[in-house]
């Protein structure tokens, strides 16, 4: 099992830095219009579709985890919300060029290889689209070591610090872009999702039990040095 596979049976919907209350935030500072046609890349369970959807955004959602794309479509059901839910990845994304507003994402570009996804996003972005990605930053760049441990467990294949992203941004097709300054990750406040589904056997698995363990000492260990940025980009 990996660590995107547990969270999808954890049915965590909102595993990014800041949760689903810097989500919303988020979304309020951008207030999209109603009938924005915005692109959720990595949806995970659909939180964050559902509720985009629910203030009048035409949404697509995709997400590579099959486990993740079951769960949002049950939420999107249960919801009784217009989403579309779409199993693809985002260094591969399965529209035309120029068919969104908007792309929003959060925590997924750190876990794609190179820069194919910022590809992507720019690619199916309409003339003037605007990218909303909520990233994983470092207050500093790490050492191999430590890339490594993050590497093997999460998956992530950037560990970058907010210049280091923007040097990242600078080499893409985008015509404009900004970071917002490095934010440490706080204390989440009590979350309450009423559709979140959790795979309670997970807890009689040993190796689960030991990857929600492990998962909590590194979050432990680099409590210091994680947090997140808000890379906005510009399509011209």
């Amino acid at each position: 099992m990996d660590y995107p596979t547990l969270l999808a049976r954890l049915g965590e919907g909102s595993a990014h830095p800041g949760g689903f209350q810097a989500t919303k935030e988020l979304i309020t500072q951008i207030s999209f219009p109603r009938g924005t046609k915005i692109l959720e890349a990595g949806c995970g369970t659909g939180r964050t579709a559902c509720y985009l959807a629910s203030l009048g955004c035409n949404v697509t959602a995709i997400d590579r985890n099959k486990d993740m794309i079951h769960k949002a479509l049950n939420r999107a059901k249960i919801s009784n919300l217009p989403v579309r839910i779409v199993q693809a990845d985002a260094t591969s994304i399965p529209f035309p060029d120029e068919t969104f507003d908007a792309v929003f994402t959060e925590s997924v570009t750190a876990f794609t290889q190179g820069s194919s996804a910022i590809h992507e996003y720019w690619r199916v972005l309409k003339p003037k689209g605007v990218l909303y990605d909520r990233e994983l930053a470092f207050a500093r760049t790490l050492t191999m070591v430590q890339k490594k441990k993050l590497q093997s467990f999460y998956g992530l294949q950037h560990m970058r610090t907010v210049p280091e992203w923007l040097k990242l941004m600078s080499n893409s097709r985008f015509h404009k872009y900004s970071a917002s300054a490095f934010s440490k990750i706080k204390q989440q406040a009590n979350d309450n999702d009423s559709l979140r589904i959790i795979d309670h056997e997970l807890f009689t698995k040993p190796d689960a039990v030991a990857m929600m363990m492990k998962n909590e000492r590194l979050m432990s260990k680099f409590s210091n040095v994680m947090g997140s940025t808000v890379i906005t980009a510009w399509k011209a």
